[in-house]
């Protein structure tokens, strides 16, 4: 599975708020969880404008709370490669919004169910996809 932007953002602030049912799928042993990169990205971009605000250490080191989130909850990161934003290139998906081509894009070059809130990834052809 490949956990959106904000999967990943609710497991750090409001783990709460993610469902019981995709809860014990991100806690199953068997299931592989990751996160892509670009996730990183926007959360990185959105917190230096004010738009999130993240706990320590990501205000001083993102990169080691990163590092930190994704080994508790052992989730592994998924670079961006060209494939991915060759795929992002050429979806049939009418979002614009770069991070989320992306991530989309990733999640199928990777075979790889996105776990998401964000109901317009239904709208991505051959996407799977879990909302939560």
């Amino acid at each position: 599975m490949l956990l959106d932007t904000n999967i990943m953002i609710w497991l750090v602030r409001e783990p709460d708020v993610i469902s019981a049912r995709v809860m014990s799928r991100l806690r199953d042993p068997n299931e592989q969880r990751k996160l892509s990169i670009v996730s990183f990205w926007e959360m990185a971009i959105k917190h230096r404008k004010g738009k999130l605000p993240l706990p320590a250490p990501f205000p001083t080191d993102p990169a080691l709370a990163l590092e930190h989130w994704c080994a508790r909850a052992v989730i592994d990161v998924v670079a961006l490669e060209p494939r991915h934003i060759g795929r992002a290139m050429s979806l049939a998906f009418p979002h614009d919004d770069p991070f989320d081509r992306l991530i989309a894009a990733t999640a199928l070059v990777e075979d790889l169910e996105l776990i998401t809130s964000d109901a317009r990834f239904k709208l991505c052809p051959d996407l799977r996809v879990l909302n939560v």
